[in-house]
């Protein structure tokens, strides 16, 4: 089986009503049952389903699905990051959480504050998950050379 007939076969699986588009909550049921993994884990589904609509039309569709599996992982990888830096478990992170842990999450920059205020775009004094996509997105994309 090639790799773009096990692909339309996953889409019409997450694809319950049959009509060639996803929406979110075709994709959280189906994902619950394809990839048990990501049941938990809401903000890595809500931050790969925004980031898979590239037409911004609130569904995923079938050009767009590969870009929505491929973000669950990455997103997935990132949202593990985020947890090992939140140790006080409050979905947000203080810089001095940050400072202690960043380089054990496998961040990297010439210094803890620096980073931390990179990724801090709201200037709220702490980092959010969805800043901590965008900031290691961008990252993942500059190394590809997207």
């Amino acid at each position: 089986m090639s790799a773009n007939h096990k692909a339309d076969e996953l889409f019409k699986t997450f694809d319950y009503n049959g009509n060639g588009i996803l929406s979110l909550a075709e994709i959280d049921r189906a994902v619950i049952e394809c990839f048990p993994q990501y049941a938990n884990e809401k903000p890595v589904l809500m931050r790969a389903y925004k980031a898979a609509d590239a037409s911004k039309d609130g569904f995923v569709d079938k050009k767009e699905f590969a870009r929505l599996i491929e973000y669950l992982n990455l997103y997935d990888g990132y949202f593990k990051k985020f947890q090992k830096l939140d140790k006080d478990g409050d979905h947000r992170v203080a810089f001095e959480e940050f400072q202690k842990g960043f380089r054990e999450a496998g961040l990297e920059g010439s210094s803890a504050r620096q980073l931390f205020d990179e990724i801090d775009k709201n200037h709220g004094g702490y980092i959010l998950f969805d800043e901590f996509c965008s900031a290691l997105a961008h990252r993942h994309l500059r190394l590809k050379g997207e």
